[in-house]
C-alpha cells in the first residue's frame, strides 16, 4: 500500500512539473507574439535567443525548438529584413517540421515562405507555397488559421491586379480574424480592403479602412506605419477634393517623418503636399515641395535602382545558365563530361580492385605465415611441457632420496636446499625464449642470477662473502643448463654453509669457458675456505651424490683439489 502511494505521489509531481513547464513555455510564446505585435522587436529577439539557447541541449522538446526558430524568422520579416534572411531559416527547418508532423507550424511556415517570395516579386513560387499551405489547411481543418491564408492569397492577387479577388479574400480574412480574435490579421485585412476600395475609386470605404488602420497603429505604437496612415488619409481627402483635411492629415504625418528622418518613405510627405498645393493652384508652394520631393525620391530611386540592378544581374546570369543547359552544345558538353567521369571512375575502380587483390594476397601470405608460427609455437609449448615434466621428475627423485634421511634437526636446511634446487629449475624456464627456441638458454644470465640467489639464501651478512661469476659460453642446450644449474646450487650451498666457518671474509669463483680447439667446455669452481675432500667416503652426503649424478648427465669428468680451499673442475662437451 505504501509503495502504491509513493508511486502515485511521484506520478503526480511528474505530471505537475510537465504541466508547469508547458505553461511556462506557452506563456513565453504568447509573450513573444505580443512583443512582435507591438513592434518591440529587439525585446522579442532577446527572449527568443534566450529560449533557443536553453532548448538546444533538450532533445525531448523539438517541437518548441522548431517553433522558436520560426519566431526568429518571423521577427526578421517584421523588421523588414531582406527576404533571404527569414527564408534561409524557414527552408532549414521545413523538413524537420514535416517529419515531426507539426501541421499548424508547417502551415504557418508555408505562408511565411510565400510572403518572402512575394517581397522578392517571385509570384510563381508565391503561388506554389500558398497552394501547399491551403492543402494543409484543408487536410487538417485549421479553421482558426484560415484568415492568415486569406491575407496572403489576397495580397498575391493584389500583384495580379485582380481587385475582386483581393476584396473577396480580404473580407474572408476579416470575418475569420474577428471570429478567432486575431488582431494582426484584422489589421492586414484593412490594408487589403483599403487597396481594393482605392482601386475601385470608392474613397469613402478606403477612408474608413485607413482610419481603422490608424487606430490600430496608435494602439501598437507603430510610428512608421502611422505616418503612412496619415499620408493615405490625406490622399483619400485629396481625391475627394477635401483639400483642407488633406493638408491637416499631411501635416500630421510630418511629425512622425521628422522623428524618423531615415525612414525610406519620408518622400511621401513632400509628394502629397506638392499634389495638394498643385490641386489648389498654389504653384509657389507646389514648386517648393516638388523640388523637395524630387530630391528625396532620387535618393530612394537610386537605392532601388542599385537593388534592381543586382536582382536583374542575378536573373540574367540565371537565365543565361538555363539557356546554356537547354542548348544542344551544352547537352553534348555534359554528356562528354559524364563519359569522362565514368571512364575515370572505371579506371579508379579497376586500380582499386587490383590494389585490393594485392592486399588480399599479402593478407593470405601473412595468414599462412601466422599459421606456421602458431603450429611452431604449439610444438615449442609441447616440448616445454615435456621439459617441465622431466624437471619435476628430478625434484621428485631428490625428495625420494632425502625421505630416508629426514629428521627434525636438519628439516630447515633440507627445505632451504630443496627450495634452491627448485629455484634453479624455475629460473631456467624463466630464461627460455619461447618466441625463438625452447632448447637453448642464455647461460651467463642464468648462472649469474642463480648463484646470487643461492648465496643470498644463506648469507646472514655477518661475513663478507664475494661471489665472482664469469661465463664465456653464450648459449647452451637446456639438457646441459639444468645439470650445471643444480651443480652450482649444491656447490654454492656447501661453500656458504661450511667453507667460511672460521673466517669472516671469503671468495667464491665460478668460471665457464670453452676450448675452441677441442670444443670441450670447462666448469671451474673454487672458494678460499677450509676445503674438503670431495672423494673421501666419510664426507659423502646427498649433495655430493647429486653432483656426481649431474656430472654423469653431462657425460663429463671432474677433478678436485683442497690444497688452497676447495677447487673443483668439470670437463664436458
Amino acid at each position: 500500500m505504501a509503495l502504491k502511494y509513493s508511486f502515485l505521489l511521484s506520478l503526480f509531481f511528474y505530471c505537475h512539473s510537465v504541466v508547469a513547464q508547458n505553461y511556462i513555455e506557452n506563456s513565453e510564446i504568447k509573450k513573444i507574439d505580443s512583443l512582435i505585435l507591438y513592434n518591440q522587436f529587439e525585446t522579442a529577439q532577446k527572449i527568443t535567443d534566450s529560449i533557443y539557447k536553453g532548448l538546444q541541449s533538450q532533445k525531448n522538446n523539438k517541437a518548441l525548438l522548431l517553433e522558436i526558430k520560426y519566431k526568429k524568422a518571423l521577427i526578421l520579416d517584421r523588421q523588414e529584413k531582406p527576404p533571404n534572411e527569414p527564408l534561409s531559416i524557414l527552408l532549414d527547418i521545413i523538413d524537420e517540421v514535416h517529419a515531426a508532423k507539426l501541421h499548424s507550424l508547417l502551415y504557418r511556415i508555408y505562408l511565411l515562405i510565400a510572403l518572402c517570395h512575394e517581397k522578392a516579386a517571385n509570384l510563381e513560387l508565391t503561388n506554389k507555397y500558398l497552394n501547399e499551405a491551403y492543402s494543409i489547411y484543408e487536410k487538417y481543418k485549421l479553421e482558426n488559421l484560415y484568415s492568415m491564408y486569406c491575407i496572403r492569397r489576397g495580397s498575391y492577387y493584389r500583384f495580379l491586379e485582380k481587385i475582386d479577388s483581393v476584396f473577396y479574400f480580404a473580407n474572408q480574412a476579416k470575418e475569420n480574424a474577428v471570429a478567432y480574435n486575431n488582431e494582426k490579421v484584422l489589421v492586414d485585412s484593412y490594408i487589403l480592403l483599403a487597396f481594393a476600395a482605392n482601386r475601385n475609386k470608392n474613397y469613402t470605404a478606403a477612408l474608413e479602412c485607413f482610419f481603422q488602420l490608424k487606430n490600430y497603429r496608435v494602439k501598437y505604437k507603430d510610428t512608421s506605419a502611422l505616418a503612412m496612415s496619415y499620408i493615405n488619409i490625406a490622399q483619400c481627402y485629396k481625391n475627394m477634393k477635401n483639400f483642407q483635411k488633406a493638408l491637416i492629415y499631411s501635416d500630421s504625418s510630418f511629425v512622425f517623418f521628422k522623428s524618423k528622418p531615415t525612414f525610406i518613405y519620408s518622400y511621401q510627405y513632400s509628394k502629397i503636399k506638392y499634389e495638394i498645393f498643385e490641386a489648389l493652384g498654389n504653384m509657389d508652394s507646389a514648386y517648393y515641395y516638388l523640388k523637395q520631393y524630387q530630391q528625396e525620391w532620387s535618393i530612394v530611386k537610386n537605392h532601388e535602382v542599385d537593388v534592381k540592378t543586382n536582382e536583374l544581374e542575378k536573373q540574367y546570369q540565371s537565365n543565361k545558365k538555363e539557356a546554356i543547359i537547354n542548348s544542344k552544345n551544352q547537352q553534348l558538353f555534359f554528356i562528354i563530361i559524364l563519359l569522362f567521369v565514368i571512364t575515370v571512375g572505371s579506371i579508379l575502380i579497376v586500380r582499386q580492385n587490383r590494389k585490393i587483390s594485392k592486399q588480399n594476397k599479402i593478407i593470405n601470405n601473412q595468414i599462412d605465415e601466422l599459421s606456421k608460427i602458431i603450429e611452431q609455437k604449439q610444438m615449442l609449448l609441447s616440448e616445454l611441457q615435456h621439459r617441465v615434466k622431466n624437471n619435476l621428475q628430478h625434484v621428485i627423485s631428490i625428495l625420494e632420496i632425502q625421505k630416508e634421511s629426514v629428521d627434525f634437526n636438519n628439516i630447515d636446511e633440507l627445505i632451504r636446499g630443496n627450495q634452491n634446487r627448485i629455484h634453479s629449475m624455475a629460473l631456467l624456464h624463466k630464461k627460455l625464449n619461447i618466441s625463438e627456441n625452447v632448447n637453448e638458454v642464455d647461460l651467463p644470465k642464468y648462472i649469474s642470477e642463480l648463484s646470487e640467489l643461492v648465496k643470498d639464501s644463506y648469507d646472514n651478512h655477518t661475513k663478507k662473502i664475494q661471489l665472482n661469476v664469469k661465463c664465456e659460453i653464450d648459449k647452451i642446450a637446456l639438457e646441459k643448463a639444468l645439470p650445471i644449474g643444480l651443480i652450482i646450487v649444491e656447490l654454492v650451498s656447501n661453500s656458504m654453509k661450511y667453507a667460511f666457518l672460521s673466517r669472516s671474509i671469503g671468495i667464491i669463483n665460478i668460471l665457464l669457458s670453452t676450448n675452441h680447439d677441442t670444443t670441450e667446455n670447462t666448469f671451474y669452481y673454487t672458494d678460499n675456505g677450509e676445503g674438503f675432500d670431495f672423494n673421501a667416503i666419510v664426507n659423502k652426503g646427498l649433495g655430493i651424490e647429486i653432483i656426481k649424478g649431474l656430472i654423469s648427465q653431462l657425460d663429463g669428468k671432474y677433478e678436485t683439489s683442497n690444497s688452497k680451499g676447495f677447487e673443483f673442475m668439470i670437463y664436458f662437451k
